[in-house]
């Protein structure tokens, strides 16, 4: 009786969504990710929105009552300092995303950093949990784009005391096209900002454990055979800290007349498919979020409760570069990996998850004694700006603005 009540609530569900698509609901949503910078013209309409949302909300009653929804979920990812270019190189599941610094740093601007990508994670998360509200509610979407912004500050750690650099005046405006009522997407916003994980992930403090460290001694001094590494990384950024640059320049500056925030992601949502391209940086960096197939997605990306915990480390590898580059800390190999878990299965409609046991551990190899190490890893925790950002609260502004993004829609939110 339990299946029979199910399988009727999915296709009231569907059909309710149905009354309201013009076009016939597709069986399965195209595998094609389109990159929507190439289309100016606007939406493509034979790959609607609405037909994602009217899977997903399927999807979502099919999952009531599924007692793995009760279970909680562990989350990894990975970062790796590599070698000579000292890019950090995220892992999460099979998905690779770099992260990188300008070259008047010594780096070489092959990835968005991590302030960026954090802002980029956020306002995934934003978008992707209005889709699964407004599923729920039955509220129609026919287009969604989210700009998620920060401006840094500094402001003393609210568990160690330290002045502290990190993303702070967060905020986000979803642009919503939809025939509902105003009445109704300010209860969409609402229950968004109650429910989400990554939200509440921010808005509330969190405990996060100590790293845990594991040093390998190599070393003292490189055998003449072996190509340059991280340790000559780490003497090029101390260089850069002293006023050397690059032979070809450390590329063009900021535009003086750019009124965006210094940190800015822009996020739409592709019709049909509901994956999330993200833009960060000025440079215009491109990574995609995606679901998992149980959540009407189609897996080929990572989800941005994953994500954020890994900008977190991806932040602290960075630190761990510049500060032991700093205090000229030899370093030969640096590896971060995080866990954390939530409470239950993303999905979970009625006991939406939060975040418990985040935890990070730090692989070193150095030629410098355990003391020198322990010191470096002190500092790191005492001033990266996302690990801190997460120990600490933080508020999350929300503003829903009607019709399809435009740049001047934008000016006028953040004005």
């Amino acid at each position: 009786m339990k299946n029979i009540r199910f399988l009727i609530a999915a296709a009231f569900s569907v059909a309710g969504l149905q009354t309201l698509i013009h076009q016939p609901l597709r069986a399965q949503a195209t595998h094609a990710s389109q990159d929507w910078a190439q289309s100016p013209a606007g939406y493509d309409e034979s790959r609607s929105l609405r037909d994602y949302q009217a899977r997903l909300r399927s999807a979502l009653f099919l999952l009531e009552g599924n007692t793995e929804l009760e279970q909680p979920l562990k989350l990894s990812a990975r970062v790796t300092a590599i070698g000579r270019t000292g890019i950090r190189r995220l892992r999460i599941r099979n998905f690779q995303i770099l992260s990188d610094g300008g070259r008047d740093t010594a780096e070489f601007n092959l990835g968005a950093g991590s302030w960026p990508s954090v802002v980029g994670a956020l306002g995934s998360a934003v978008a992707g949990d209005y889709l699964v509200q407004a599923a729920i509610k039955g509220i129609p979407i026919d287009g969604l784009e989210v700009v998620f912004t920060s401006r840094p500050g500094t402001a003393p750690s609210q568990t160690t005391g330290t002045q502290v650099t990190y993303p702070r005046n967060l905020a986000y405006t979803a642009f919503i096209v939809s025939p509902a009522s105003d009445a109704e997407l300010e209860d969409l916003r609402q229950t968004v900002e109650r429910a989400s994980p990554v939200i509440r992930l921010v808005r509330e403090a969190q405990h996060i454990e100590h790293g845990k460290l594991f040093l390998t001694q190599t070393p003292n001094k490189r055998d003449p055979k072996t190509l340059d590494g991280l340790r000559e990384f780490l003497a090029d950024k101390y260089a850069a800290s002293q006023g050397a640059v690059p032979l070809e320049g450390s590329g063009p500056a900021r535009n003086p007349n750019d009124w965006r925030p210094p940190l800015r992601a822009h996020v739409k949502v592709e019709g049909g498919t509901g994956i999330r391209h993200i833009r960060t940086d000025t440079s215009n960096f491109q990574v995609i979020h995606d679901y998992p197939r149980y959540l009407a997605g189609h897996n080929l990306g990572p989800v941005p409760e994953e994500h954020i915990l890994g900008t977190m480390i991806t932040c602290l590898t960075h630190i761990y570069e510049i500060v032991a580059s700093q205090k000229q800390v030899r370093l030969d190999s640096l590896e971060l990996e995080v866990e954390g878990t939530l409470s239950t299965r993303l999905g979970n409609v009625g006991k939406p998850p939060i975040y418990k046991d985040i935890a990070y551990r730090v692989y070193i190899g150095s030629p410098e004694p355990k003391e020198t190490i322990e010191q470096l890893q002190r500092a790191v925790e005492s001033i990266c700006p996302i690990y801190n950002m997460l120990k600490d609260s933080q508020p999350v502004k929300g503003t829903i603005v009607r019709g399809p993004y435009t740049e001047e829609k934008e000016r006028t939110a953040y004005q």
